[in-house]
């Protein structure tokens, strides 16, 4: 009997410690395919002086990071023109750690310059499997298209602030200058990524250039000299004439004297 007992108790001794070396063997594997995890999400915003297509699977060309508001690769966007952002958002996990894959429209972006407007999927930039998920170290490209540029000069305020000096000597001096950032969400968070755009420089308004008054000289009319007057000569006074008569006329002359002393008496 006491035999038995102690056959017994060795054996759920034995079968006691089996047990516990097959748990604490695999424990490790067990907790290593556990896969409950979500990685790290982080996003890169870029503006683009364009209307971008409506899926693509590379950024174009002509979207520029733009952090730094007087960077030279700010894009100088006429108002009103096409403006469009890209967001850039990879998914990371840590190393030891099996992190399950997103459904790419489970990721939330907000713009703080755009706080009505969601970003709509682009395409993925990298895809490793194929399987149209964000699998950790893939990366999807997120749009918002069909914006037009402001009129930075006239804005007064936007969403979060008001336009901010930028755009300096690269881009023809400093001047208002649009910038906003976007956050990632969906679950983790990331940290903010701005953008950046400015106007051209304001062309001054061409004003009516007074046509130059030709100045005549000022000087004296100049009378141009008459004839000379000729002096005039002196009036002579005819000197006395004596008239000698002869013959008939001397006769009655003396007969009209005689007459004249007769009649005088």
């Amino acid at each position: 009997m006491i035999k038995l007992r102690m056959f017994g108790m060795l054996t759920g001794a034995a079968l006691l410690a089996g047990v516990l070396f097959a748990l604490l063997g695999f424990a490790p594997a067990l907790a290593q395919e556990s896969p409950a995890v979500i990685g790290d999400l982080a996003l890169v915003k870029y503006v683009c002086p364009t209307n971008v297509d409506g899926t693509g699977t590379s950024i174009p060309a002509v979207c520029a990071d733009a952090n730094n508001p007087n960077g030279s690769d700010v894009p100088v966007i006429p108002v009103s023109g096409a403006v469009s952002f890209i967001y850039r958002v990879t998914y990371t996990c840590r190393p030891g750690v099996i992190c399950e894959p997103l459904n790419p429209i489970s990721v939330t972006i907000f713009d703080n310059q755009l706080p009505t407007t969601t970003p709509t999927e682009y395409g993925a930039r990298t895809d490793a499997n194929n399987n149209g998920l964000l699998d950790p170290d893939d990366v999807w490209l997120y749009k918002v298209n069909g914006l037009q540029a402001i009129d930075l000069a006239a804005a007064t305020a936007l969403p979060f602030g008001t336009p901010v000096p930028g755009c300096a000597a690269a881009q023809g001096g400093s001047r208002p200058t649009y910038v906003n950032s976007a956050r990632v969400t969906g679950p983790s968070a990331s940290q903010e990524d701005p953008a950046a755009y400015c106007n051209p420089p304001a062309t001054p308004t061409p004003g009516i250039t007074p046509s130059p008054t030709t100045q005549l000289p000022t000087s004296t009319p100049t009378l141009s000299p008459g004839p000379t007057p000729t002096p005039s000569r002196p009036v002579q006074i005819p000197e006395p004439i004596t008239v000698v008569l002869f013959g008939t006329g001397l006769a009655a002359l003396s007969a009209a004297l005689a007459a004249r002393k007769r009649s005088a008496k």
